[in-house]
């Protein structure tokens, strides 16, 4: 987008403050398994980032639950959540999105087989939509981490955290910048994103940026 480093920093920086206060229910053993970590943060999300005046932006944020992501439909498509990111500013317009799925793991942990083949299908899932896909991994130790989709498929010991990976708030700095998202990804229509790419996921998180009035 166009530079409003402020802007970027602070508000990316406040999705990551939203997403960590709801991972205390994971860490402290409230929330245990990925669908319910993730509804935790993406509500989170959507509480703090209710019409941020930042820089003379103003940025929300909403969710939705689609109701067509069965267990079913997440096995066979590969994706959680449905990132969405609505630029409308003078001079500067622009719509694009990610795939995301959650994961749970730790830095000492390698995954079982049949969980990392999974994890393997899941991904390949994924970029055949699109390049712009991601992990969402769970970790009490480290937190939320961000590692692309593509990585995983070229790691053979079973240990997400071999790879690179970013914070949370350094993952949302480089969507909003522009650095990476996909155009055909930028309606939350469920019915538009079947026809374009056979999608089906279960959560949306859609974050708007328009001038501050």
């Amino acid at each position: 987008m166009l530079k409003y480093p402020r802007t970027v920093r602070k508000i990316a920086r406040e999705i990551a403050d939203a997403a960590d206060g709801a991972f205390d229910s994971y860490r402290e053993g409230e929330a245990t398994e990925e669908p319910q970590v993730t509804d935790r943060i993406l509500g989170a999300i959507q509480d703090r980032i209710r019409s941020q005046k930042i820089g003379g932006v103003t940025w929300s944020a909403r969710t939705l639950r689609t109701g067509r992501g069965t267990a079913a439909e997440e096995r066979r498509h590969g994706a959680d959540i449905l990132g969405v990111l609505d630029i409308d500013l003078k001079g500067y317009v622009t719509q694009k999105g990610f795939l995301a799925q959650a994961k749970k793991a730790e830095p000492d942990h390698t995954f079982p087989n049949r969980e990392w083949n999974r994890l393997r299908r899941q991904c390949e899932i994924m970029l055949k939509r699109t390049s712009d896909s991601f992990v969402f991994v769970y970790s009490i130790q480290r937190g939320i981490r961000v590692v692309p989709a593509n990585s995983v498929l070229g790691l053979d010991s079973r240990n997400i955290f071999d790879l690179y990976d970013r914070s949370f708030s350094s993952f949302f700095e480089g969507h909003i910048e522009c650095f990476f998202g996909d155009p055909r990804l930028a309606s939350t229509d469920i019915n538009t994103l079947d026809s374009i790419a056979d999608l089906q996921v279960n959560r949306v998180l859609k974050l708007y940026a328009r001038m501050a009035k």
